[in-house]
């Protein structure tokens, strides 16, 4: 397999940066006119954004381990995010998420920190469903 098909694949299946929350405006945004849930791994706040898609934002403070702990659980929130995105139909709510990791994910394993952010984030579809009705 060539590099070239290697960077295809993994490009194509990543998440856009138009579809992350990037600047503090947009994060104070969605904190202030959202909503809240809780799970056991982080705090999810959401909000409609008048955009055709969805957007996620990721925080992970210092509390939670070093850089490289803090940039593994935003890499597993990421791909937990991308994976639910279509089956989930998150992008058809045209949400901003923004997902706040707890200090305690860093102990956590792959499959309960995905199974937990999968139910939060079946929360938020279904909670948004609601506030619309």
């Amino acid at each position: 397999m060539s590099a070239d098909a290697g960077g295809l694949s993994a490009s194509s299946e990543a998440l856009p940066k138009e579809k992350r929350l990037a600047k503090r405006r947009e994060f104070l945004r969605v904190y202030e006119a959202g909503r809240k849930l809780f799970s056991r791994y982080s705090v999810l706040f959401f909000a409609a954004n008048g955009l055709p898609y969805s957007r996620i934002g990721i925080t992970a403070t210092k509390k939670s381990g070093k850089a490289n702990v803090r940039n593994r659980l935003k890499r597993w929130t990421r791909e937990t995010y991308r994976r639910q995105r279509a089956p989930l139909g998150i992008d058809a709510r045209a949400l901003d998420v923004v997902v706040n990791i707890k200090p305690n994910a860093a102990q956590a394993a792959w499959p309960d920190f995905s199974l937990d952010l999968q139910r939060a984030l079946r929360r938020v579809v279904s909670e948004s469903a609601s506030s619309r009705s």
